[in-house]
């Protein structure tokens, strides 16, 4: 039986929360922390780690469990497992059931380390959005056979007619989510060929996913890199700089080895210079050793394309959104959606002709801020990606003055009783009459009057979609503070949509499938 800090899985139960210094969820061992290691060595013991997957939040705060259902019974034994060796100081289980959300350690400790479990069961796919981490699994495993077995498939239907493959992506990757195969093999196939195109001379390590990946290197030292240091300014996180989902590397031992000198030489010691270490990835990726690919779906029988970005002063734009030379009049804002007394929706739509689009959009379901989504129409309505709200509130203030626009929901209402008479960190009906008057000049129906739309919002709020009204005052705000001057013109516009698309100086080098 394996040791953690020289105690058996037993011992722990046992002994550790009746220790003078005890372990803590959050110690650190290899890299580690001691209830990832107890989780692991739970599998092992009761013999099911086939029927678990273990995944961490990407700032390692939140360990996710999921699992099947045949193992309901060991996971509560698991649970028992934890509060002896822990302590438990919450434990609930979401309404429909799905999932048990276990917190272990010392509540009543200030500052006393603690940790997450959240127990989530994989039940049979009924339909909805196939998970990220399923995806990029299935997009790495295909990779690896191509790259490193020599695996080669002249159309999607290789994939699933490779009996090894076809059983890892059915009773392993997509476990559960057995419906979604067929659904992503034109995907991988498309990613597998484009890639073969532009690498298949070059040599590889084993694409990885999960906590050990290259990913999560760049995510630890995500605030060791800064864009300026007198001020201070730095990515907050990972996906702020690079869209890379997966990366492959000649030699990534070397590679990390190289990466660690840099971010911890004496040069360094406030942190690294973005421009820099920019610098060093482009020159891996211009000779075939590091390449960073940014995944994104491909719907049948769209061809897919690998585009390098981020390399050269050529890729800092993008040559077919450069070549369509949009004017002022070629952008369409479809933003009926925030007064539409006929559907509940929370998008409105920037599109770039019939090529790109901007979705800002909020939520039906939760009090969120807003997301800056952007998309490709000329490939199936391809995801962009998502523009760092940093960024997009620092183009605003360049964009105009007076900018109040935050993108935060608790200067919003949540109640009819907030709206009326809102905190006073809140914004008050008056805010909403003059952003209304300004935005409504692109709404379709330009006689609109504020006083059916107060009727409207109040009464979004008395039917409990507090968090739709909400949305609706928050693309209400930045429509206002964007188009009051909009000093910028098209190029605000544009700009946001490279935001989104990761391109420019600013963001990390890399591969874009799509």
């Amino acid at each position: 039986m394996a040791q953690i800090k020289g105690k058996t899985l037993k011992q722990l139960i046992t002994e550790n929360l009746r220790s003078k210094t005890p372990m803590k969820p959050n110690d650190i061992v290899n890299g580690n922390s001691v209830l990832n290691l107890i989780l692991k060595e739970e599998l092992k013991t009761r013999r099911i780690e086939k029927d678990v997957d273990l995944l961490r939040s990407k700032k390692d705060k939140v360990e996710y469990f999921d699992y099947d259902e045949n193992i309901s019974s060991d996971v509560s034994k698991i649970v028992d497992d934890l509060e002896q060796i822990f302590g438990k100081y919450s434990d609930k289980t979401t309404p429909k059931q799905a999932s048990r959300v276990v917190r272990v350690g010392d509540e009543r400790k200030p500052g006393a380390a603690k940790g997450v479990v959240n127990f989530r069961i994989r039940r049979t796919s009924t339909g909805g959005t196939t998970p990220t981490a399923i995806q990029e699994r299935g997009s790495s495993f295909i990779f690896d056979m191509v790259l490193r077995k020599n695996k080669r498939f002249k159309s999607p239907q290789d994939i699933l007619a490779d009996k090894e493959i076809s059983k890892t992506l059915y009773e392993d990757i997509f476990r559960n989510y057995e419906d979604r195969v067929t659904n992503w093999v034109y995907t991988y196939y498309e990613q597998q060929r484009n890639f073969l195109e532009e690498y298949s001379n070059a040599k590889w390590d084993e694409f990885v996913y999960g906590n050990k990946s290259f990913v999560k290197f760049f995510e630890d030292n995500i605030k060791n890199i800064y864009l300026q240091f007198d001020p201070v300014k730095q990515f907050q996180k990972y996906e702020q700089w690079n869209p890379a989902d997966i990366y492959a590397a000649y030699d990534m031992p070397k590679i990390k080895r190289d990466l660690d000198d840099i971010f911890k030489g004496k040069e360094n010691q406030k942190g690294i210079n973005l421009f820099r270490l920019n610098s060093y990835l482009i020159g891996l990726l211009s000779k075939k050793k590091l390449v960073g690919i940014s995944l994104k779906k491909i719907n049948e029988p769209d061809k897919a394309e690998l585009i390098l970005r981020n390399i050269d002063e050529d890729s800092y734009l993008d040559s077919t959104i450069e070549t369509k030379q949009y004017r002022m009049s070629d952008i369409d804002f479809i933003i009926d959606g925030i007064y539409d007394e006929k559907r509940k929706t929370v998008s409105t739509y920037i599109r770039f002709g019939k090529d790109y689009s901007i979705d800002i959009k909020g939520s039906s379901s939760k009090f969120n801020n807003l997301a800056f989504a952007t998309s490709i129409k000329a490939k199936s309505a391809a995801q962009g990606g998502n523009a760092p709200i940093e960024l997009v509130i620092g183009l605003m203030k360049k964009n105009g003055s007076d900018i109040k626009f935050k993108n935060d929901n608790s200067q919003y209402p949540r109640t009819d009783d907030e709206f009326y008479v809102p905190t006073s960190s809140m914004y008050k009906i008056k805010d909403y009459k003059t952003w209304f008057d300004v935005v409504k000049k692109q709404f379709s129906n330009k006689n609109a009057s504020f006083r059916d739309f107060e009727f409207y919002i109040a009464g979004l709020y008395e039917d409990g979609d507090g968090a739709i009204a909400q949305s609706k005052l928050m693309q209400l705000h930045f429509y206002y503070d964007s188009l009051k001057t909009n000093k910028l013109g098209k190029d605000y516009w544009l700009k946001i949509l490279y935001l989104g698309m990761k391109v420019g100086k600013r963001f990390a080098p890399h591969a874009k499938i799509y």
